[in-house]
């Protein structure tokens, strides 16, 4: 008896590995406090892809953001909330972070794809 399992992956399904820009914030030359993604490439995170479910949109929607994707990652998470993740020319805001059980197998990331900001 064969006793392996069978893995039906979709071709855009694999891990790829996505650059995380931190949000940091700054005072401008009028007084305002704004928002700014940095940067270096040198953060990463390998995780896989995938369109957000109607459960996880009611769940981790926020007001103005809404749940469009979810990526999964092996670990402990490496991005918090806010920050922003860049896969090719697609960007994602992470939205929500659940660390699966707490113990560092699996982190999953809602985020929200846009589409306006390059």
């Amino acid at each position: 008896m064969n006793n392996t399992k069978m893995m039906y992956v979709r071709p855009g399904n694999l891990f790829k590995e996505f650059i995380i820009e931190s949000n940091k914030q700054f005072v401008t030359s009028t007084g305002r406090v704004a928002n700014k993604h940095i940067g270096n490439e040198v953060k990463t995170l390998k995780g896989c892809l995938a369109e957000a479910s109607d459960e996880d949109r009611r769940k981790h929607n926020q007001n103005s953001h809404i749940v469009t994707h979810t990526i999964v990652q092996a670990g402990s998470p490496t991005a918090k909330r806010t920050d922003k993740l860049i896969l090719g020319e697609r960007i994602f805001y992470i939205i929500d972070i659940d660390d699966a059980g707490t113990l560092g197998i699996a982190t999953i990331y809602y985020a929200e794809e846009r589409q306006d900001i390059k």
